[in-house]
């Protein structure tokens, strides 16, 4: 009886709560008439809602006494209490606040930009999403002016360069400081002692630990003026990341995203495939170069061998033994390649759920990455989690906290220069060896078993357990350079208002992850240490602690004047830890990855522990809502240097378009002049303050001295320490204007900035006598200029079509003006390198060069040749003329396209993979055959006849046609370190690029209700899918030391990759 009393209540409450709803219909139109698609209908205090439809319609059922909130991007919020009405049609106006852009600053805090005389670039979150790049950085690549972004190569999970306004510091990062949520977070690219800038495995940013999806806004603040809160912090500017929350009174919203990609290598070495391995026309089998016999020529049959000793027994039973005759015509160029090289993809799925209460609000995400590369067991995975709560507990009292996760392990591939990198053995070998069946057993002529060898085109049957260069195989099968970092990242922020013109604000958050990598090299690797088995493992930590204490005001100076100040203390604990064993020597032949196998250990470890602490103040002044002036400052100490610091800025903007003159002008809509001044800095490195004690090992090449004749141990820092260490310090003028035209249609932003960096601190040389090689000084300076420009024009607009077009460009001229008697500074080693050189930008490529006369023609030998300048110099310039965008967005209806173009002119770029190729043989420019129409030379003064013909190519140098042949490209005219002509390598490194094309559809709206769906869009998006450039063989854009100061050179770098990318995404 109970049971059946208790179901005629519930039966009898729902049809109660039915009989108390109502249904209600209605349109939402513009101030024109015209149709709103997709605009929010939300019963306030519920979940409960709806969007309406391509006519703007829109119907639901509400309970009795609702209130209706209707919003849509770019139009004010209008709410309607229902009462007794069944039709309710409303009118949304545009918000100008909204159209004027709302921006986040330094600190956090969300302003007006028509109210800043700073300059800064908004990218939207949602391009970045929907470029497909799997991480942040690449996403916004060529989305601002200014702002350049370069990936290091293609490999899955890659970091990339950032670099805003050129280089503002010679040997620190070019990164500009992240700001999360309020507070400083990494993009660490740590290499370590485990590998090296120009040779090794891709570095990754740790800014790409974040998931786009979860990203609301992105601000680049590129001036000093904008930055300068952050002090020393923020010479290279700050990029501002909010993350998406919930909105109170909404109801809740579940979202999925699906994308998967096919990502293909986007351009491939040119190699030749008509001469074989050898050298003088002659076949030889361990031969370094294909200097070789002609193929063609060969007879065809099978090779002849030598069956009575020594031979190699692959894994699959193939036995191998010496060539004696070569002639076989079979070439291996494409087999090969396809053994290493795939078809890239990657998954990436990420789920939210989003909403609120009437003071309340949650955002909580999860999504994971698991990314194949076009490398063959190349991998990187990534999962996140995200939770963002808001409460406001009362009128005076709110709380925001946010936490997120991420997981990210990944195998990494050998490459640049690197005897065990990728490229180096794939490249360099000759065409008419097989790489495959590279791994076996060696038996030499007695008989005698050595299994686990390698063979490689120049040990062909695994002869020697060092290899000299790894085959491709044994790099990506054998080798293994696993990764896996876990990283958390929590902030809080109370904001308390004991008035009502008055907020306290208490923020604090923790950015903390580790990095556990290793290297495994089994015996047989290539190298003197690998060959016998190498077990590198390294730890890495670093944690970043800060908290803000902040008051903010805003008070009425008088009817016509607003004062909003702003004052705060910051504490900032930054501690890095890292813990290295390299185990050598391994006991047995295995692929276990365990230290017990090793008989040599090598432990280190290296700790670094910072801090700093800063007080600073804005006071935002607003005259007449016409003229801005902002006044910043901050004072700063840290405990890597003595003193503190002060760091002015100051910022006006005056909007001319508020005289009455120009109110309501059909042409010009908003006007802004804007100028601003700013000083922010570079903080020194760690205990530079004071010299130290080092541990060291014997280098015979510049340390005479050996750690043995003293029982090891540690030594005096042969770098001196100095106690009048400054920060480098970037002062920075700029001045500009923001129009809007047309009737808003047209919006244009220009600037013109000038930066002077002085105190630039590197390491300056001293005398032997004074007992230190060097010291770490002040000793340098540097500039910046140039303009941007950014501009957006919206050619045609409707209720169901929509066309813009938008671009940036800029032309920043760097130039370093004085080191201080230092001849030049290394950025990066090897043959070609990236330098700061005095009167020249920072970063030219110093190699060496061919001899000049006065009025720079070449100096020529007696056979029509270049010769080699016995003084290495300045062979190049990587920074371009200029970089621009350009991009198309066309809607129609639910229909919509993304073009979007990006531009590098005028850097020079060291092609240093083709010119050693050259020496090699193996390039296809060098297999080049030529029928002689006159008597040449070539460069050892042999004489060819007219009629005959070569293998080579013809070139005038100056004094006549000459030949370059074998006997140029194996010495000056291609070829390894400082005996070749290295300024030969340097091309003309600008390029265009098709950045990204994506197409997208929003499902029709009658499916969508049905489904009981809010949306469903599909896209496809084609990322890098064309490139026009003169460099052959690589994409341009890559760089052999990867996310490093230099930039411009190639050495056997892994390549990039195009891709196409399919999508869905579903709200609920």
């Amino acid at each position: 009886m109970q049971k059946i009393y208790s179901i005629t209540v519930a039966l009898l409450l729902f049809g109660l709560t039915a009989f108390a709803q109502q249904s209600v219909s209605g349109k939402v139109t513009d101030a024109n008439g015209e149709a709103l698609i997709g605009v929010n209908v939300i019963e306030r205090g519920t979940s409960n809602g709806t969007i309406t439809d391509v006519s703007g319609n829109f119907s639901m059922q509400v309970q009795s006494g609702a209130a209706l909130q209707f919003s849509f991007i770019g139009y004010t919020s209008v709410s309607e209490t229902v009462g007794a009405r069944s039709v309710i049609n409303v009118t949304l106006v545009e918000d100008v606040t909204q159209l004027s852009e709302v921006v986040v600053s330094a600190l956090g805090f969300e302003q007006n930009k028509d109210k800043l005389g700073s300059t800064s670039a908004v990218v939207k979150a949602e391009d970045v999403a929907r470029s497909g790049e799997t991480g942040l950085l690449n996403g916004m690549a060529g989305k601002a002016a200014g702002v350049r972004i370069a990936r290091s190569n293609g490999d899955p999970g890659a970091g990339s360069t950032i670099q805003i306004r050129g280089a503002n510091t010679i040997t620190g990062s070019s990164d500009p400081l992240f700001i999360v949520d309020g507070i400083p977070v990494s993009n660490s690219s740590l290499v370590g002692n485990s590998g090296s800038r120009a040779g090794g495995t891709s570095e990754q940013s740790r800014i790409n630990d974040l998931n786009p999806e979860d990203i609301e806004s992105i601000q680049v603040l590129k001036g000093a003026s904008a930055a300068a809160l952050w002090g020393s912090r923020a010479a290279n500017g700050v990029v501002v990341i909010t993350t998406k929350k919930g909105k109170a009174g909404d109801k809740v919203n579940i979202s999925f995203s699906s994308t998967y990609s096919v990502d293909q290598i986007n351009r491939r070495h040119p190699l030749q495939d008509k001469f074989g391995q050898g050298s003088g026309g002659n076949y030889s089998p361990t031969s370094a170069n294909s200097w070789g016999d002609r193929i063609a020529d060969r007879s065809g049959a099978a090779d002849e061998v030598n069956e009575t000793g020594r031979y190699f027994k692959a894994d699959d039973g193939t036995i191998y033994y010496p060539i004696t005759t070569k002639n076989s015509r079979e070439t291996f160029l494409d087999e090969n390649f396809d053994a290493v090289f795939q078809d890239g993809s990657f998954w990436e799925n990420s789920l939210a759920v989003s909403g609120g209460g009437e003071k309340s609000n949650f955002y909580f995400s999860l999504g994971d990455l698991d990314q194949k590369g076009i490398v063959k067991n190349a991998d990187y995975r990534r999962t996140t989690l995200r939770l963002n709560a808001n409460t406001q507990f009362n009128d005076w009292m709110a709380l925001s906290s946010k936490a997120t996760y991420a997981h990210t392990s990944s195998n990494r591939i050998q490459q640049s220069s690197n005897v065990n990198g990728l490229y180096l053995g794939l490249l360099r070998g000759a065409p008419d060896f097989d790489n495959r069946d590279y791994k076996g057993t060696y038996f030499d002529n007695n008989g005698t078993a050595f299994p686990g060898r390698q063979r490689t085109y120049r040990r062909y049957l695994g002869d020697n357990q060092n290899a000299t260069y790894n085959n491709p195989l044994w790099t990506t099968n054998e080798l293994k350079n696993p990764s896996l970092v876990d990283r958390f990242i929590v902030s809080s922020e109370m904001t308390i208002s004991p008035l009502s013109w008055m907020d306290v604000i208490l923020r604090g958050g923790v950015d903390s992850y580790t990095d556990r990598r290793e290297r495994f090299f089994p015996i047989g690797s290539a190298g003197n240490v690998p060959s016998r088995g190498e077990l590198d493992a390294e730890n890495f930590k670093e944690t970043e602690v800060n908290f803000d204490a902040i008051v903010r005001g805003t008070r009425s100076l008088t009817s016509d004047i607003n004062l909003n100040a702003t004052i705060g203390w910051n504490i900032n604990d930054r501690k890095y830890a890292r813990d290295r064993v390299d185990a050598q020597q391994f006991l047995i032949n295995t692929d276990l990855r365990n230290f017990n196998n090793s008989s040599l250990f090598f432990p280190d470890n290296t700790y670094r522990h910072r801090r700093s602490n800063r007080l600073y103040s804005v006071l935002a002044f607003d005259f007449y809502d016409q003229i801005f002036l902002n006044l910043n400052g901050t004072q700063e100490a840290a405990s890597t240097i003595a003193g503190t610091f002060f760091y002015p800025a100051a910022d006006v903007a005056w909007q001319f378009t508020q005289l009455p003159s120009l109110s309501g002008s059909s042409v010009i809509s908003f006007g802004k002049l804007r100028l601003a001044y700013g000083q922010v800095g570079v903080e020194p490195q760690a205990y530079r303050d004071r010299t130290t004690y080092e541990s060291f090992t014997y280098n015979a090449y510049d340390d005479g001295l050996d750690p043995l004749l003293y029982g090891g141990g540690f030594r005096y820092n042969d770098d001196k320490g100095n106690a009048n260490l400054r920060p480098e310090v970037k002062t920075e003028f700029e001045i500009g204007t923001d129009l809007r035209l047309l009737k808003d249609k047209l919006a244009i932003g220009f600037t013109y900035y000038s930066n002077e960096i002085n105190d630039l601190l590197f390491e300056v040389g001293l005398a032997p006598a004074s007992g230190f090689n060097s010291v770490y000084a002040n000793a340098g300076t540097m500039t910046n200029k140039g303009i941007e420009l950014d501009a957006n024009y919206t050619v045609f607009k409707n209720r169901d079509w929509q066309v813009n077009l938008y671009g940036n460009f800029n032309n920043n001229r760097n130039l370093v003006t004085d080191l201080k008697g230092t001849e030049s500074i290394e950025l990066t080693t090897q043959s070609i390198s990236s330098r700061a050189v005095q009167g020249q930008a920072l970063g030219v490529l110093w190699a060496t060069r061919a001899q000049r006369n006065d009025d720079g023609s070449l100096v020529l030998d007696a056979n029509g040749f270049p010769q080699i300048d016995p003084d290495q110099g300045v062979v190049g310039d990587p920074n371009p003329d200029w970089r621009g965008g350009l991009g198309l967005t066309t809607s129609y209806k639910g229909l919509s396209l993304n073009v979007l173009f990006e531009t590098f002119q005028g850097g020079d770029y060291a092609d240093r993979t083709r010119f050693v190729l050259y020496q090699f043989g193996t390039h296809a420019d060098v297999g080049n055959e030529v029928t002689l129409t006159q008597d040449v030379v070539n460069s050892a003064g042999t004489v060819f006849t007219a009629g005959t013909t070569v293998r080579g190519n013809i070139e005038d140098f100056g004094a006549g046609p000459v030949l370059k042949d074998e006997q140029w490209y194996t010495s000056l005219g291609g070829g390894l370190g400082g005996s070749a002509i290295n300024e030969l390598a340097i091309s003309d490194g600008s390029w265009t690029r098709l950045r990204e094309i994506s197409l997208s559809y929003k499902l029709n709206n009658a499916f969508v209700k049905r489904m009981k769906l809010t949306s469903v869009d599909l896209g496809i998006t084609g990322r890098n899918l064309k490139l026009w450039t003169d460099v052959k063989g690589i994409d341009p854009e890559i760089n052999q030391s990867g996310v490093d100061s230099g930039f411009g050179i190639d050495y056997f770098t892994n390549p990039s990759t195009r891709s196409w990318l399919f999508s869905i995404k579903v709200n609920y």
